[in-house]
């Protein structure tokens, strides 16, 4: 069985030779020899600061994302960010392609559930930020939720099936990697993973990516997101945090293995992640400790004030989504 692939297609902004699916991903491409993808331009952060350039999110699924979508609300004005839809994102996507330059143009932030590449259609500079997870965990966050969130498109699926059933019949496997390689000529993203598409993904974070961040160390992200970009973040907590899911270490160790096997490219994809991370950490070391003191107190909330945020943040939260859909 293979997992569920993604049949969006885009259209081609550049090419780049790949080298045959990894069959545990699917196999090769219908009728595909080799893949084609954006060549990541240059990067150009040096030229001008994150606070002139357009922001782009890349949320990959089950990392951490909505919380960081809440606080990205509150940081910029609601008529300047776009938020990609998320229950239908590939659809929402696709229709913000098609929007005008001029609209494309009021924009400071565009985030949501999307792939690597939309710089290549903005009128201005753009700065990309993302958040990866250890794809293991990710895979049993996936599975866990599913089976919590009645609207998933799986959920009766993971009633039904194990961990490791769902994990082979319906987890998108190395999403993290096809996510950030980008487009290719026949689909939004590509369907399979292979060591070409890998290095293409390393290839964005490094060049691209202002921010890579870790669902593990997440006010340490929001530390450096707060240094890098001039973030606030006065209020701050969790959203959409699973209290159904059994942690890693009860899961059984052959399902563990077949995990890791199957998800070997966003493991190394991960690795790298980890690396830019510590050496952005490096770089600003006294001022993210300054702003980790700062990070940790504005969590530090009453109820009330929990409360409070977490009702103000959804209101923003559709307000912006129904501005986007307009």
């Amino acid at each position: 069985m293979i997992p569920d692939q993604a049949r969006s297609v885009a259209s081609s902004v550049g090419t780049a030779t790949g080298e045959s699916a990894d069959r545990r991903n699917g196999g090769r491409l219908p009728g595909a020899g080799n893949h084609h993808f954006a060549h990541p331009q240059p990067s150009s952060r040096a030229e001008f600061s994150p606070s002139d350039a357009v922001l782009i999110f890349v949320h990959l699924y089950k990392t951490g994302g909505t919380t960081l979508n809440r606080i990205i609300e509150w940081e910029y004005k609601l008529p300047r960010i776009c938020s990609v839809e998320p229950t239908w994102w590939r659809s929402s996507y696709q229709e913000i392609m098609r929007w005008p330059r001029p609209r494309l143009a009021r924009m400071d932030v565009f985030k949501g559930h999307m792939p690597f590449g939309l710089h290549n259609l903005l009128p201005r500079p753009a700065n990309y930020i993302t958040v990866l997870r250890e794809p293991v965990e990710r895979a049993i966050s996936d599975y866990y939720f599913a089976r919590r969130f009645k609207p998933h498109r799986n959920h009766r699926a993971a009633n039904r099936l194990t961990l490791e059933e769902y994990f082979i019949q319906k987890h998108e496997h190395n999403l993290q990697s096809r996510i950030l390689a980008g487009p290719n000529s026949h689909e939004l993203f590509p369907s399979v993973c292979d060591a070409a598409i890998l290095s293409i993904a390393k290839e964005n974070l490094a060049r691209q990516f202002t921010v890579v961040g870790l669902t593990k160390r997440f006010d340490e992200t929001l530390a450096l997101l707060k240094v890098v970009l001039g973030w606030k973040v006065k209020r701050y907590r969790s959203f959409r945090v699973a209290d159904n899911r059994i942690p890693k270490q009860l899961v059984a160790p052959a399902t563990l293995a077949l995990i890791q096997e199957w998800e070997r490219f966003d493991l190394a994809l991960y690795d790298y992640g980890v690396s830019l991370f510590e050496e952005a950490l490096a770089a600003h070391r006294e001022a993210v400790e300054e702003a980790l003191l700062a990070i940790r107190k504005a969590r530090d909330m009453t109820p009330l004030e929990s409360r409070y945020y977490w009702v103000s943040s959804i209101a923003r939260a559709a307000v912006c989504r129904a501005r986007s859909l307009l």
